[in-house]
């Protein structure tokens, strides 16, 4: 079986998963069992079920359009839900972005993370694919992205599945990690596990670690950093995790409205506009992924000029103050509730001496009976 069928079967295997899920959430609500969370995921399945319509080149070299199931290479519809989902030709494409979404995403949120890939797909212009990876637990809550534990978690993951990419996809092809929030932090951990895409693209960062100044710290060759900070920002601001990588002097720092751009040019602020259509933010995304790094356009913006009041104040550097202040009472809190590394290797010590001392009688009580 040539790799194409591999990843066709694999592409229906989970199609499969998503029908067995389909018939048995309809189950639950054509007898009247099914809770408020499996009517909604049934809607969810039902909904990642539904084929798309792309473009294709018949017998006779005409382009068509035709209907075909949403393509994924991983899928769980079980609790929060995973979901790799392929948009485009993988194999064929000359330019592959791999989209690492952020905090408060599940299955029942993927359908906007796949439009957002999507966006970025018809950016970077033929012969892109885009892989919209969410095979990890995303934090559901501001409590649960203090912690780094989840991208802990899943930045080894992601490090081996792109490697799976670079398996798949065809020799000369470009590959980009895009990731946004705290996708970044995920991301980051799966450069540091040995990820080694062309570039890496970083939306709305809390920061890596509070070691990590400078993109050398944890990026290593050939990957090149570009980053971006939309004005008010405010994740960005609080540099939870450590130091915002739009800071970094070694990174390019892509700006998110177009400088040359008229009197209406589209807007990007906050935290969630990056992906807006049309907007320079998207534009140099795209051109990243494809490789059209002369047209990038950059800026050197700070955190006080971009949250400017009035009489000179800022509200940014006041964010960051306290931010760090609140970090600084957290990480004491952690430390405080995590074992030390004598007393961890201690524990284990005595767990190993308890099923030493358990084993044999187990073994002697067995040879009694």
């Amino acid at each position: 079986m040539t790799e194409s069928d591999q990843l066709a079967e694999r592409f229906r295997a989970n199609h499969a998963v998503l029908v067995v899920a389909r018939d048995r959430l309809q189950a639950a609500v054509d007898d009247g069992t099914a809770s408020d969370d499996q009517r909604k995921r049934l809607d969810t399945v039902n909904e990642l079920l539904t084929p798309v319509t792309v473009t294709d080149v018949d017998a006779d070299g005409n382009v068509v359009e035709v209907q075909r199931p949403r393509q994924f290479l991983e899928v769980d519809p079980e609790g929060q839900g995973r979901a790799v989902e392929v948009l485009g030709d993988l194999q064929a494409a000359k330019n592959i972005a791999v989209l690492v979404p952020g905090m408060g995403n599940s299955l029942d949120t993927f359908r906007g993370q796949s439009d957002r890939g999507d966006l970025i797909k018809q950016e970077a212009g033929p012969g892109t694919a885009v892989v919209v990876w969410l095979d990890y637990d995303s934090p559901q809550s501001l409590v649960q992205a203090a912690s780094k534990d989840a991208a802990i978690e899943a930045g080894p993951r992601l490090a081996e599945f792109m490697n799976e990419v670079d398996e798949l996809k065809a020799e000369d092809a470009d590959v980009t990690l895009v990731a946004h929030s705290y996708g970044t932090d995920v991301a980051a951990q799966a450069v540091m596990a040995g990820a080694r895409p062309k570039r890496l693209v970083m939306t709305g960062s809390p920061g890596i670690a509070k070691y990590v100044d400078e993109a050398a710290d944890f990026v290593q060759p050939p990957t090149r950093l570009y980053t971006e900070r939309a004005p008010g920002d405010y994740v960005s601001y609080t540099e939870w995790h450590g130091p915002d990588p739009a800071n970094f002097s070694d990174a390019i720092r892509m700006a998110t409205t177009d400088p040359r751009a008229g009197d209406d040019p589209v807007s990007v602020h906050w935290h969630n506009e990056y992906y807006r259509p049309n907007s320079e933010s998207l534009r140099n995304i795209g051109r990243v992924v494809r490789g059209d790094l002369t047209s990038i356009t950059t800026t050197n913006t700070s955190r006080s000029a971009e949250t400017k009041l009035f009489l000179g104040t800022s509200w940014g550097g006041a964010l960051n103050a306290a931010a760090g202040a609140a970090s600084k009472v957290y990480d004491g809190v952690v430390a405080l509730t995590k074992p030390s590394k004598e007393s961890a290797g201690a524990a284990a010590g005595q767990a190993a001496a308890g099923r030493t001392t358990n084993g044999a009688g187990r073994g002697s009580e067995g040879r009694q009976r």
